[in-house]
């Protein structure tokens, strides 16, 4: 589908008011800065749906809806967002422009890059299968165990040694200076010196099967990074991407699973014995991004990376994001290796297909590596191993099976469950984490006129940058994505990253069409016609930063504190004791920086 150019809405807008369009449909009367009417959506005596003619937008406090003219236009004739742009346009004389000239040099920019990967991708799997200069790459190969049919199945590469031969190959094709520097395939420092050289070349795919980046192994033996990727380029998002899903889609549709595991040869190994349903997200960080769309095709997600300490904390931040985008987890565990490719060489394709049929549960494997880690028959590590889990615990969407979990914990850590139960509440309050704020409202209606108070402080925040998108660049240098504990904070947060790369973010009927969720989607445009998030934008935007970091803080704190009061009436050394005061010392100091700051 082709986009329209946002001068299109902007021009519909001008010539054709929100109020002139809503009384071709009902009738309207004029009440101080408003327009009423009876609502169209449902069934009233008395008139609830509004029209904010300086703001162009409507809202019902009888039913919630509200929206744009667009909106408005799409539910009384039953169209989708490009159809009721299209036709508005057509009914105004309005001459549809799929983009402006900006808009479409991006573009083409990107359909461009994604041809020329494309392409690079059959080139760079020549070389490997047929280059005399990739002999070394192919015996490379042959020595890790994988044929020719895995090589194909993947379209693994090669990239030559060569300096020059990229820029050269890539010149006589006509591609121009100015793209090839944009294209995440030569160094930053301004040259066209390759990124991949020597390497054995991975093309990664989206789920649709476009090429969008690359992935290398160095086997010159001379390079710091053994593995690199392409750069974020206008194709490519690593968090949105996983290597060898497109590859794995079929089967991961027939198991209903997939099995998540951490590089490229781990994928490689899996499949070579037999198991097809495997993926990467290139490297440990498993992204809600990434959860959700493997949620399209699966419900359960079985964790492989590597046994080692990054491996072993990747595992439990990838259980507790598959907890929150409603995904069953569970961890597979390799005895005797560290990942499916060294197992796989040293106890063959039988053994390890074996073993990757059985998994943990999720909630058992962290229990039993928190047990591993701390003492269960001190206070002080049952206490370590509960705020180990909570963040988990938290994430878990039905209280039955997180009342289990916690019943199952008490016998663990042969505790009496209602004490446990006291704790772990002591523990949510000072950690609302990944259930608390986030997940318990992130499914309930706002009312239907917002009131402000109802409003948790990660969606306000995002609510006034929605409304003041020129302050997004302040709350990304000072919010990371991760302090936000409200799904549909994060939502917002991650639609404004995205349409600022797009060059989106400056239309508001552009931006809402992009939101799925059709309760935050009103929620948003409700926002847009309420003066508190636009007054004093600036200052309510520092303000609400300050207190989400300020809460962060407090819960580390909070956490240190708990661990010292337990130190001390154990006995602990002065050693442990006096690291954990070192620790609330600097804790303690940064908390008292940012309450001076929210009293001057």
């Amino acid at each position: 589908m082709a986009k329209i150019s946002q001068n299109v809405l902007e021009d519909i807008k001008a010539r054709l008011s929100i109020v002139d369009l809503v009384s071709q449909y009902l009738t309207l009367n004029r009440k101080g800065d408003r327009y009423w009417g009876l609502c169209p959506f449902h069934d009233e005596k008395t008139p609830s749906f509004s029209v904010l003619p300086d703001k162009g937008f409507f809202h019902c406090f009888g039913c919630g809806k509200s929206g744009s003219l667009f909106d408005f236009y799409m539910e009384m004739e039953h169209l989708t967002f490009p159809e009721s742009v299209r036709a508005l346009a057509e009914s105004l004389g309005i001459q549809i422009e799929e983009e402006n000239p900006q808009e479409k040099r991006k573009r083409n920019e990107r359909e461009v890059l994604s041809e020329l990967y494309t392409k690079l991708a059959f080139s760079f799997h020549y070389i490997l299968t047929d280059g005399p200069q990739a002999e070394h790459a192919r015996e490379y190969l042959r020595g890790r165990g994988i044929d020719n049919e895995t090589l194909k199945h993947f379209q693994v590469g090669y990239a030559p040694s060569d300096p020059s031969w990229l820029y050269s190959f890539l010149n006589k094709k006509n591609y121009s200076d100015t793209l090839l520097k944009n294209s995440g395939l030569f160094s930053r420092t301004g040259s066209f010196y390759p990124l991949f050289r020597d390497r054995i070349i991975f093309p990664i795919r989206s789920w649709k099967g476009e090429v969008v980046a690359f992935g290398g192994r160095d086997i010159s033996g001379t390079s710091k990074a053994k593995y690199i990727n392409t750069p974020e380029i206008p194709i490519f998002r690593k968090r949105e991407v996983m290597y060898g899903l497109h590859e794995a889609l079929a089967m991961i549709k027939q198991e209903d699973s997939v099995i998540l595991c951490e590089g490229y040869f781990d994928v490689i190994a899996l499949y070579r014995s037999g198991i097809g349903n495997a993926c990467a997200p290139m490297g440990t960080s498993f992204t809600h991004e990434q959860a959700r769309l493997l949620k399209r095709y699966a419900s359960k997600v079985h964790t492989l990376f590597d046994s080692d300490h990054a491996g072993k904390e990747a595992t439990k931040k990838a259980l507790i994001v598959c907890e929150q985008v409603g995904l069953e987890g569970s961890v597979i565990t390799l005895k005797g290796a560290k990942d499916p490719d060294e197992f796989l060489s040293r106890f063959g394709s039988e053994t390890l297909s074996r073993t990757a049929g059985t998994a943990t549960a999720g909630f058992d494997y962290l229990v039993h590596s928190a047990k591993l880690v701390y003492d269960s028959n001190k206070a002080t590590g049952k206490l370590q191993i509960l705020q180990e889990l909570t963040p988990y615990l938290q994430a878990v969407d039905s209280h039955i099976v997180r009342q289990t979990y916690l019943h199952e914990l008490s016998r663990h850590l042969q505790l009496d469950e209602s004490a446990l139960l006291h704790d772990f509440n002591q523990e949510s309050r000072n950690t609302p984490g990944m259930k608390g704020e986030r997940e318990q409202t992130a499914h309930k209606e706002m009312p239907q006129d917002i009131n402000v108070a109802h409003v948790p402080t990660d969606l306000y925040l995002m609510l006034i940058i929605m409304n003041n998108r020129e302050l997004f660049a302040r709350v990304r240098n000072r919010v990371p994505i991760g302090s936000l504990q409200d799904s549909r904070a994060v939502t917002l947060y991650t639609l404004l990253e995205n349409s600022l790369r797009d060059g989106t973010s400056s239309s508001d009927e552009l931006l809402l069409s992009m939101i799925e969720d059709e309760n935050l989607r009103r929620l948003v445009v409700s926002s847009f016609v309420h003066d508190e998030f636009t007054t004093q934008a600036e200052k309510s935007a520092d303000e609400l930063m300050n207190r989400i970091t300020l809460r962060t803080l407090k819960r580390e704190q909070k956490k240190i504190e708990h661990l010292i009061a337990i130190a001390a009436r154990e006995g602990s050394s002065e050693q442990d004791i006096s690291q954990l005061l070192y620790d609330k010392k600097g804790i303690d100091e940064d908390i008292a920086v940012l309450i001076r700051k929210s009293i001057q």
